[in-house]
């Protein structure tokens, strides 16, 4: 997988702070604005706005957390800080389950979010990139059916070999600018409806 740009600058980035400790809103309050990030959502309820660019939620896990399974429906490009006051197991679980990347003990000291920032940003463009790739190549090998039966039907039609068949339809392929899934997909298709139209013609003559 080709490694995602690391973000180190986070200007034009959009905060939320989901907390009722107004310690820990002050504090976030300061610091983030001179890392180049706009408070724009403090809210003590776990609410998720939608908003234009990049977003970082900070949530209290010292707040009443959603069960397993009924977490809110929380933007797939938003990065998570949790925020750490009682370090039981349920508490850091219920930050877990939320998505949170990094985390931040509370009282907050402002030397520590640049790096919890930092972690939870990274970690997450890391996390689509890699979810990227996957379907990527789901669809790949959802594609590889495609090249198989072209593969075959060449052998079938030309008498040669599947090396043969295959390395002429990637020659194809990178005539057409396409991938070679995609050119046997658009293949069979072209020849389906060929098939579609030849038998509606047979039938009108049929009936003629």
């Amino acid at each position: 997988m080709k490694q995602p740009r690391v973000t180190q600058n986070f200007r034009d980035f959009r905060a939320s702070i989901i907390t009722s400790d107004s310690r820990s809103t002050n504090t976030l309050q300061i610091v983030l604005p001179r890392l180049g990030l706009t408070v724009d959502a403090i809210h003590q309820s776990l609410i998720f706005e939608p908003s234009a660019g990049p977003r970082v939620a900070f949530i209290d896990g010292d707040m009443a957390l959603p069960a397993a399974g009924e977490e809110p429906d929380i933007p797939a490009d938003c990065a998570i800080v949790g925020l750490v006051g009682s370090e039981a197991p349920s508490r850091l679980r219920g930050l877990v389950s939320l998505g949170a990347q990094a985390f931040l003990t509370k009282p907050i000291h402002s030397g520590s979010v640049y790096s919890a920032l930092f972690l939870a940003v990274n970690s997450l463009t890391r996390s689509m990139a890699m979810q990227a790739q996957i379907e990527e190549l789901k669809q790949r090998r959802k594609g590889r059916a495609h090249v198989l039966r072209a593969v075959t039907d060449m052998v079938l039609r030309d008498g040669i070999g599947p090396d043969q068949a295959y390395d002429r339809l990637r020659r194809s392929a990178m005539h057409a600018r396409q991938s070679v899934e995609d050119f046997c997909e658009g293949l069979r298709a072209s020849r389906y409806n060929e098939d579609e139209e030849a038998s509606a013609t047979d039938e009108r003559r049929r009936w003629a």
